[in-house]
């Protein structure tokens, strides 16, 4: 009821109740990933539930949807992002992907921030030599923000050879399924718009050989 909704703010702080993700050593895997494969379980179940069951179970889960972001995720800062807001990038802003732009901002960590951008990013992997390192990352996942700085000086290290971007899963969704991207932080290569290597995890040494390899310095 409401004293236990107005007991909220407190427990968030106290930590007795947690974003809903799972953390094991320098991987993130948040509980939503692991959705896809409950479903799949559950498949044989669910299809043999008569209609009715079947949209009376869909009508709660996305009343439980509503109540946690409105009592829960609105709270510790997660707003809902309204649909419109996955807006088309604007002109000026994809005019900040061509290959000149780029260039000029070369030995930076640039962020990708709508499809159209993340479309021109590996665009750029065709009509350049450059190789292009994603970082997908989220604000909340602790060994996507210890590894930030070190990847900040690989894309120093690395500006004559390779593009260094960052892509936050929570705003882009929809790039991160497309990547197929589970736990955070994972970190992409992708050469003439083709994803050519990966790893996953906050690893220094595993992140610095790959990007060496993609730079042509294994």
């Amino acid at each position: 009821g409401s004293t236990r909704d107005s007991r909220l703010p407190t427990l968030l702080v106290s930590g007795l109740i947690r974003m809903p993700l799972i953390c094991i050593g320098p991987v993130c895997i948040p509980v939503t990933a692991l959705l896809p494969v409950l479903a799949y379980l559950c498949g044989p179940i669910w299809r043999r539930l008569p209609p009715g069951a079947q949209k009376s179970l869909l009508a709660s889960w996305e009343a439980y949807q509503a109540w946690m972001q409105r009592n829960v995720w609105d709270v510790i800062g997660w707003r809902s992002k309204p649909k419109a807001a996955v807006a088309k990038a604007t002109a000026e802003a994809l005019g900040e992907w061509t290959a000149e732009a780029v260039q000029a901002r070369l030995g930076r960590v640039l962020s990708v921030h709508t499809q159209e951008e993340w479309e021109a990013a590996k665009t750029l992997t065709i009509e350049t030599e450059f190789a292009l390192v994603v970082d997908f990352t989220a604000e909340w996942c602790k060994p996507c923000q210890a590894i930030k700085p070190f990847y900040a000086q690989l894309a120093a290290e690395h500006q004559k050879t390779a593009v260094f971007v960052k892509v936050d899963v929570d705003e882009l969704e929809e790039v991160q399924a497309e990547a197929n991207v589970v736990a955070m932080p994972t970190f992409q290569v992708y050469k003439r718009g083709k994803l050519v290597d990966h790893t996953t995890g906050a690893n220094e040494n595993k992140l610095r050989a790959m990007v060496a390899s993609a730079c042509g310095q294994s």
